[in-house]
């Protein structure tokens, strides 16, 4: 099975382009909580309303900034 998660890379790049300094700037700036964005920073599947919320602010489309990664089945 696989599952999107948020590129950690892409997402500082983009942060740097757009000379935000840090989680809080971006948070206050995008209008999506800390807690929220650090979960998409750990592997939470970002595929909701505020990462799209989070994607405009960026002005970058959500597939740019989404890799695949494979997850263990429990039968494995």
């Amino acid at each position: 099975m696989k599952n999107l998660i948020l590129n950690q890379k892409k997402l500082r790049k983009k942060m740097i382009d757009l000379d935000i300094k840090n989680i809080n700037e971006l948070s206050i700036k995008a209008g999506v909580s800390k807690p929220t964005i650090y979960e998409y920073i750990n592997g939470k599947s970002p595929l909701s309303t505020t990462f799209i919320r989070l994607c405009n602010y960026l002005d970058v489309d959500p597939y740019e900034i989404l890799i695949e990664i494979e997850i263990k089945s429990m039968e494995e």
